[in-house]
C-alpha cells in the first residue's frame, strides 16, 4: 500500500494547474474502462450520475450557449434515436400539427454545426416568441444527450 500512496503523492504534487483535457479524457477513458469490466452502474449510481450531470449544464442562454458541445459524440444515430423525436414533440407542441421540413431543416442545421445563435435567428421566423425558449431547451438537451453518450449513461 505504500507504492499506491507514493504514486499518489507523486501524482498530486506534480498537478499544481489541474488537469489537462487530455487528462480529463484519459481520465474518463479508465472509467469507462472499469466500468466495462465490472458490473454496470446501479440503478442509484445512474441516477445520481445523471442529476450531477444536469446540474451541470447552464440555463441561463449566454452560459449555455457558450458551453463547448462536443461534436465528435453527436452522430446521425444519436440524432434519430434522442433528438429528432424530441424536436418533432416540441414543433407539434408550438405549431398545432407535424412540421417534417422544419424538423428536418433543424436537424441539418445541428448535424452541420450551426451555432445555437444561428438556429434561433432561423426558427425566429416560424416559431416567433417560441423560438428562444425552444432553442435553450433543444441545446441543453444535446449537451445532455452528448455529455450523458461520453459518460456511459446512455447508450
Amino acid at each position: 500500500s505504500s507504492g499506491i500512496n507514493a504514486s499518489t503523492e507523486a501524482v498530486v504534487s506534480t498537478q499544481s494547474t489541474g488537469p489537462t483535457e487530455e487528462e480529463k479524457k484519459e481520465a474518463a477513458e479508465m472509467v469507462q474502462k472499469a466500468k466495462s469490466e465490472e458490473k454496470p452502474l446501479s440503478a442509484e449510481d445512474k441516477r445520481k450520475s445523471i442529476k450531477q450531470l444536469i446540474d451541470r449544464i447552464p440555463t441561463q442562454k449566454d452560459e449555455l450557449f457558450a458551453f463547448p458541445l462536443d461534436w465528435s459524440v453527436l452522430d446521425k444515430d444519436l440524432m434519430d434515436r434522442r433528438v429528432k423525436s424530441w424536436i418533432n414533440k416540441k414543433i407539434v407542441e408550438y405549431i398545432g400539427e407535424e412540421e417534417p421540413s422544419l424538423c428536418g431543416f433543424i436537424c441539418s442545421k445541428i448535424l452541420a454545426k450551426s451555432a445555437p445563435e444561428i438556429i434561433l435567428h432561423d426558427v425566429a421566423i416560424v416559431l416567433e416568441e417560441e423560438a428562444e425558449v425552444f432553442v435553450v431547451k433543444m441545446w441543453r438537451l444535446l449537451i445532455y444527450e452528448t455529455e450523458a453518450k461520453k459518460l456511459g449513461l446512455v447508450k
